[in-house]
């Protein structure tokens, strides 16, 4: 049995997903819906997509019979619409992160997911791959004691874009907090729950200060967290126009443990992915061998999800609703204390 995939996009992330489906068991990609024919035959015929399944509008793809489930990729304050769309098409459901703008919207997705019976999930690959649930079992099995403070950054250099970009466009959910800022949240309540032998935890306090661009974006934006009563801490940065390593380390009682690249270890530019555990008194240990280099970590994201579907389950182990809404209700929360509003607000 395969769960065959259409896309809803054709920009970078797009074409990411289209490539890992071409290696991902148990999936295979059949159609792609665009905002004009053109662009859809372009992106079909790099993907050995038949023309009539190159879609010329989102309703096109999600009337597609030969379609099973669907990846929405298109900017962020899309998602909500695309999304409640597909649920009443009857179609499963990837929708890039940030799922949504903000609460509501999540909240509107979740409920169409139900009422259709169709499977859904907020797309943080990450958290498919082997890495993060290496670094789950470190954390749950002890072996740096009792977790203290979580320090993850993720950033990048996006002056270079220009105002024509989307990252600098409030109304396409610009700055760098909905773009990349939800990896550091979602792995600081991933790491803080596991740290209690539960799939994630929602913050106790969260505090924040950023920057906000002439196009009212987030240049870049710090947040401090406190988790379990303030046993746990966090501090996370993230920035569009002030690059700094994107790295995540988690310091315990007993030792600390170390990411090099926990976003996307299969990008080499990002550097060699390497889990550091430093036990206390002893010398570092290396962990390399928990993946295999070179696989597109969008591919583990589409065997995940499209193992689920086929299990007739509704949601992801590694993302489930009830993780979404606490993200977003984490995201609105430092949204709201660096003054960042959409329209969706």
């Amino acid at each position: 049995m395969v769960v065959n995939w259409g896309i809803i996009g054709t920009g970078n992330i797009a074409n990411a997903f289209a490539s890992a489906l071409k290696h991902a068991k148990e999936a295979k990609l059949v159609a792609v819906g665009s905002r004009s024919k053109q662009s859809a035959v372009k992106f079909g015929t790099t993907y050995g997509i038949p023309e009539e399944h190159c879609h010329p509008t989102y309703d096109d793809l999600f009337s597609d019979p030969k379609v099973h489930a669907v990846y929405i990729c298109t900017p962020h304050p899309y998602h909500c619409e695309l999304a409640l769309m597909g649920a009443k098409a009857g179609k499963h459901l990837l929708v890039e992160k940030p799922m949504a703008m903000n609460e509501k919207e999540a909240v509107q997705i979740i409920n169409a997911a139900k009422d259709n019976n169709v499977f859904l999930m907020e797309g943080y690959m990450y958290r498919c791959h082997p890495q993060t649930k290496k670094l789950c079992e470190i954390i749950s099995q002890g072996l740096i004691g009792d977790v203290k403070l979580i320090r993850a950054n993720f950033s990048y250099n996006g002056t270079s874009y220009g105002p024509e970009s989307r990252v600098w466009n409030n109304e396409l959910g610009g700055g760098a907090l909905l773009d990349i800022g939800g990896y550091p949240l979602s792995l600081a309540r991933l790491v803080a729950g596991a740290a209690r032998g539960l799939p994630f935890s929602n913050a106790d306090s969260l505090q924040a200060t950023g920057k906000l661009s002439a196009t009212n974006v987030d240049e870049w934006t710090i947040a401090s967290l406190s988790f379990s009563n303030n046993e746990i801490g966090a501090q996370l940065f993230t920035g569009i126009f002030a690059d700094s390593d994107c790295t995540a380390e988690v310091i315990g009682s007993e030792g600390t443990v170390r990411l090099s690249s926990p976003w996307r270890p299969d990008v080499p530019e990002m550097g060699k992915p390497t889990i550091v555990l430093t036990k206390s008194g002893e010398e570092p240990t290396t962990i390399e061998d928990y993946a295999t280099l070179g696989t597109s970590i969008f591919v583990y994201e589409a065997e995940e999800v499209s193992n689920a579907i086929l299990a007739g389950q509704k949601e992801c182990r590694f993302m489930t609703w009830e993780d979404s809404i606490g993200q977003v209700k984490a995201m609105d929360e430092w949204r709201r204390q660096i003054g960042l509003k959409y329209n969706a607000d």
